[in-house]
């Protein structure tokens, strides 16, 4: 049930708050007073989208709020729109997303205006409108569940049908892969190692030359380097242990043996010197093959090993794909033979279910003035089931006496779809504390009809919160409770306000609603007839 109704900055309204009670709440006011603004400003508040010039032009944004007692709980739901568009919600002052506060407002209101009995004119609803008459809810959901269960798999077998057609080819192409990396597996610092022997090889003559030139300078000759140490250091052992003299000769000698480590380390270097041209061509091979992997797979040694990991993740899936393919087909077969019982079961107590909705909207349309009219629930197989199953549903009417039956979308008039509406939603019933908001059900009817109208509005108040908007007095007297609405010239702006009526002022209004401007005692009196009866 919705309790209060808050509203800022929204449209011509500038500020105002309502506080609804249970039963039936009437809405009225003359033209242009801004009726239907009230239940656009409570649609916004429930839908994810908002229109763009919902916020008044001196406001920098519009604010919807609505407490809702519901189930023993209480929601207080906020909707803040700037006047960028940008849109904010809220449940009990805590942020939600717009989808979220969308979904609740569906299970706290249902708005029944002029677009809602549009409803009735497209096919696409026909389905759902059955089922929810018949209470099939919890079937059709099951079976929906089914078919889109069904479409995954059916899409996933199509896809590994896909990949085992170049399966063979694809795992040759992998083994390779595999191997060639594997065959040619590159070491560590191998290439780096490689690279600097074969500097050392294309290098080794000229090498050998500077070797060779040193050695000669070292301990070739009585004149060498290390000739001459010696020669040196025996001079100054003969001068005998003076302390100066014996340090110079340790230093002497101590150069003549770095001299020859480095001789030694020459001739060991000089071994390796030796141009060997299969050598060579090994190495400038092994090099070749090093670069044509790191081509083909990857420019380090990480990435090459990491290649051929995925390509093996890769040859196992594919050789598990035939395997895969049967479990998928299995399942495949076993979730269609499901979604074609369910299908048929649905269908079968849709079939039997029909006669009994016929029967309680023509006698429902009979008490709204349709009387004589004929109401048909055509259902056929579409031939394929999708998630509603596989029903093609019509719903026909002939309503005056000797016409052939018609599709209901194709020639229902204004008035008609609001009755119809109307007498749909009472066969259907519903939650008991779920608030429904009539606005524009008065639409084409007038006279006993509206009476009738008004009548069914109050007995469904009778479980449901209602709040209606009408023009129609008739309907407004059956109300427990009675908000006239008025638009005010304030500084120069238009504003919009709403207010509950006592009783003698719902006896004015009444008046109004049928006189017009010039208000009589007749119709004084006639509208306190109306709210006594």
């Amino acid at each position: 049930m919705l309790t209060y109704l808050g509203v800022k900055g929204f449209a011509i309204i500038d500020q105002l708050r309502i506080e609804f009670g249970e039963g039936f709440n009437v809405i009225t006011g003359e033209t242009g007073a801004g009726k239907s603004i009230v239940i656009n400003a409570l649609a916004t508040l429930m839908n994810a989208k908002s229109a763009p010039d919902a916020v008044r032009s001196s406001a920098s944004q519009a604010e919807v709020v609505g407490h809702f007692a519901s189930g023993g709980d209480e929601y207080i739901l906020k909707r803040v729109i700037g006047n960028s568009g940008r849109s904010r919600a809220f449940l009990n002052e805590e942020p939600i997303t717009l989808a979220r506060m969308e979904a609740l407002g569906g299970t706290l209101i249902s708005v029944y205006g002029q677009n809602e009995f549009q409803h009735l004119l497209d096919k696409e609803n026909y389905t759902g409108i059955v089922d929810n008459l018949l209470g099939l809810g919890q079937e059709r959901e099951k079976l929906s569940g089914k078919v889109e269960e069904l479409k995954k798999v059916s899409a996933g077998l199509a896809a590994r049908r896909r990949e085992a057609e170049g399966k063979d080819r694809e795992m040759d192409l992998l083994q390779f892969q595999i191997e060639e990396i594997e065959k040619k597996s590159i070491g560590e610092n191998e290439e780096e190692t490689l690279k600097e022997r074969l500097k050392v090889l294309k290098g080794a003559e000229k090498i050998g030359k500077v070797f060779e030139e040193m050695a000669e300078g070292l301990e070739g000759s009585e004149q060498s380097a290390q000739a001459l140490l010696k020669k040196y250091a025996a001079m100054l052992r003969a001068l005998g242990p003076i302390d100066a003299m014996e340090a110079l000769r340790k230093r002497v000698e101590n150069v003549s043996y770095e001299i020859e480590d480095l001789l030694l380390e020459i001739r060991g270097i000089e071994k390796t010197l030796l141009f060997d041209e299969e050598e060579m061509m090994r190495i400038e091979d092994r090099l070749s093959e090093i670069f044509k992997l790191k081509d083909k797979y990857g420019n380090t040694l990480e990435e090459i090993e990491s290649f051929r990991q995925r390509a093996q993740e890769r040859l196992v899936y594919l050789k598990g794909l035939t395997g895969d393919i049967d479990a998928l087909e299995k399942d495949r077969k076993h979730l269609a033979g499901e979604v074609e019982e369910l299908s048929l079961a649905l269908s079968v107590r849709r079939k039997n279910g029909t006669p009994g909705i016929e029967r309680a909207i023509i006698e429902e349309l009979g008490f709204l003035s349709m009387r004589g009219l004929q109401f048909q629930v055509l259902i056929t197989d579409r031939g394929y089931i999708e998630r509603d199953g596989r029903d093609d549903i019509e719903l026909l009417i002939s309503t005056n006496a000797g016409e052939p039956l018609k599709p209901l979308r194709k020639i229902a008039s204004g008035g008609e779809l609001s009755r119809i509406m109307l007498a749909i939603k009472k066969v259907i019933g519903g939650e008991e504390e779920k608030a429904l908001i009539f606005d524009e059900v008065d639409a084409g009817i007038g006279g006993r009809v509206a009476d009738m109208v008004g009548r069914r509005l109050k007995d469904l108040s009778e479980k449901h919160q209602v709040l209606c908007i009408t023009h129609l007095p008739q309907i407004a007297a059956y109300g427990d409770r009675h908000f006239l609405v008025e638009k005010q010239v304030i500084d120069g702006r238009t504003r919009t306000a709403i207010r509950e009526l006592a009783s003698e002022e719902r006896v004015q209004e009444l008046a109004r609603m049928l006189g017009g401007a010039t208000i009589t005692d007749t119709t004084i009196k006639i509208a306190r007839e109306m709210l006594q009866s």
